[in-house]
Order: C-alpha cells, then sequence, then structure tokens
C-alpha cells in the first residue's frame, strides 16, 4: 500500500498532537500543595496543613462534610449531600487541584507557600 506523502504528514501531525495532549493531561506541571484552603458560599472558612494527617467535619447550614488529610493528600469522606459526587472525586495533593460539593458550595483546593492562619469558624464547629 502506497500513501501519498501528504498523507503521511497529516498522520504524523494527528499523531505528534495526540501524543501532546495525552503528556498535558496526564502530566500536569503544578507543584505538590502544602495546604489546603476551604471556602463555603465563596468565603475562606478555613486552611489546614497537608504535613499532618487529621479528620475534620465542617458544618454548615447547608450541610455536613467530612474530609480526611492523609499522606499529603486530601479527600471528602463523607457528606450529607443528596448527590456525593464529591465523596467518589479522588484525593488530590497537587497546587490548584478542588473538590466541589456544589449543594453545600463548598470548596476544597490545595495551594502552596504558607498558609495564612485564621481562626476557625462557624463552619467547621472549632475554635483557634
Amino acid at each position: 500500500m502506497n500513501l501519498p506523502k501528504t498523507d503521511i504528514i497529516f498522520l504524523a501531525i494527528l499523531i505528534t498532537i495526540g501524543l501532546l495532549l495525552t503528556v498535558l493531561i496526564y502530566f500536569p506541571r503544578s507543584s505538590a500543595g502544602t495546604y489546603v484552603e476551604i471556602r463555603v458560599d465563596g468565603k475562606k472558612a478555613a486552611a489546614y496543613s497537608l504535613s499532618a494527617d487529621r479528620r475534620e467535619t465542617l458544618h454548615s447550614a447547608s450541610g455536613e462534610n467530612t474530609i480526611i488529610i492523609k499522606d499529603g493528600t486530601v479527600s471528602m469522606a463523607a457528606a450529607d449531600c443528596p448527590d456525593k459526587v464529591c465523596v467518589s472525586m479522588r484525593r488530590i495533593s497537587r497546587s490548584g487541584e478542588t473538590i466541589v460539593c456544589l449543594p453545600h458550595k463548598l470548596v476544597l483546593e490545595i495551594r502552596s507557600g504558607e498558609s495564612e492562619t485564621s481562626p476557625l469558624d462557624a463552619v467547621t464547629g472549632g475554635a483557634p
């Protein structure tokens, strides 16, 4: 089978584009995060270091979520929202990654650098 030169060039371009997309999707360049920032209804509620393992239950007017920080990663362990999509999301650890619970308006976002020290508020039910 003899392919014309233009077909070979076209196939080579398609394969190159496919390989580039694969690299960009499966090998992100973001750095490992140092803390998780928790926002409820767009407002910062808390921040926790990823260096210490812990389990936190977050209480808000919308509902309750439980997060687990373990081995430098964060996951949503439980939620009382109807769909529980946030619970099925994978663990996150890279800067910029998020877990979102839309019914509770809760966002967990991994960040790098120093976390701002802020007292816990009514969302987490804790004290500084």
